[in-house]
């Protein structure tokens, strides 16, 4: 056989809670946060995001991979969000953070696996995210 298939772990299982779809939004950006734990400069930075999806899990997803691209190809983390507009389907707001030195752990993507969001009878809402790092 050419080829040897290896088990291999490599993400973090997150579980986040907003007190409405937009604080979601603003914790996620914090747990993200927490697990490549990033060395900042002073230089602050602001970028202006736009993000469609079909759904709300999608859409929470497909921002945060947003991030994580821009952040790796502008060497910044994000720390602050400014919403403008946030429904099930579309996202508008500014991120805040600073440029980076580096970084303990870098995330390579927010996936779709065993991902979910949820509102709660409460009114919070509540996601399960997977990153691969």
């Amino acid at each position: 056989m050419p080829y040897t298939l290896h088990e291999h772990t490599a993400d973090v299982r997150l579980e986040i809670a907003g007190e409405s779809l937009g604080g979601l939004f603003g914790e996620s950006i914090k747990a993200m946060n927490a697990v490549s734990c990033p060395d900042y400069s002073s230089e602050v930075v602001e970028r202006r995001l736009s993000v469609s999806s079909p759904d709300v899990l999608s859409l929470l997803v497909d921002f945060l991979n947003e991030l994580v691209f821009l952040g790796q190809v502008h060497h910044e983390a994000y720390e602050e969000l400014r919403l403008v507009a946030v429904t099930g389907r579309h996202f508008e707001g500014v991120v805040k953070g600073r440029k980076i030195i580096g970084m303990e752990e870098e995330i390579k993507a927010v996936t779709l696996h065993e991902a979910s969001v949820r509102r709660t009878r409460e009114g919070t809402w509540l996601a399960n995210l997977v990153l691969d790092i």
